[in-house]
């Protein structure tokens, strides 16, 4: 992000032309995320469908306590 001072004030800017970030590592990571993470609930689902619920309630919980602590 830029910041760019103005009559005393700290304005942050959104830079979409940024040679530092790479856009299309970052998503190659979230695709490779979502495939560990299906494995993963696969592997577990193979073996102990009591650990595959648990880990689904775990991870549902989470989500819906995420998202109160991030919407106000």
């Amino acid at each position: 992000m830029a910041t760019q001072i103005t009559s005393g004030f700290i304005e942050l800017m959104a830079v979409t032309e940024d040679p530092l970030i790479d856009w299309k590592g970052e998503q190659t990571v979230i695709i490779f995320v979502w495939v560990l993470l299906i494995a993963i609930a696969t592997s577990v689902g193979l073996f102990s469908r009591k650990v595959e619920y648990a880990l689904a309630v775990a991870f549902v919980s989470s989500i819906i306590a995420i998202a109160f602590l991030i919407i106000p």
